[in-house]
Formats: C-alpha cells, sequence, structure tokens
C-alpha cells in the first residue's frame, strides 16, 4: 500500500501526529505514515468501487 511515485498526497505524517495528539491519540511517524497509506488505500479503493458502479467515466455525474 505504499506511495507510488505518480500519486500526490496532501496529508504529510506531520500533520496526521498533530491532529491524532490533538485528541490524546499518541503515534510515531512510522504509525503515521501507515495510518496514512490505509487510508488513501480505503478513498482509491471508493472511488474506483462509484466509478465501477456508474458503469464507468463515460457516465459520470461531474461532466
Amino acid at each position: 500500500m505504499k506511495a507510488g511515485n505518480s500519486e500526490k498526497r496532501n496529508v504529510t505524517p506531520e500533520q496526521t501526529i498533530k491532529t491524532l495528539r490533538e485528541n490524546n491519540i499518541e503515534v510515531s511517524e512510522n504509525d503515521a505514515k501507515e495510518i496514512l497509506d490505509f487510508l488513501y488505500f480505503l478513498a482509491k479503493l471508493a472511488v474506483n468501487q462509484y466509478i465501477k458502479d456508474m458503469g464507468g467515466l463515460e457516465n459520470r455525474p461531474f461532466d
């Protein structure tokens, strides 16, 4: 689930650590990276499933 070379990520591990710390959750930088890998994987999976359910890119409602 590691980020590919062409994949742009807007949330950094440091931002993740800060946000979780504000909610009394302490994680290491490595844990934050793994959390982000998982969340980006889930987001990509959800988008791909939505596109599949809509019948492909040609039927996108946002054209």
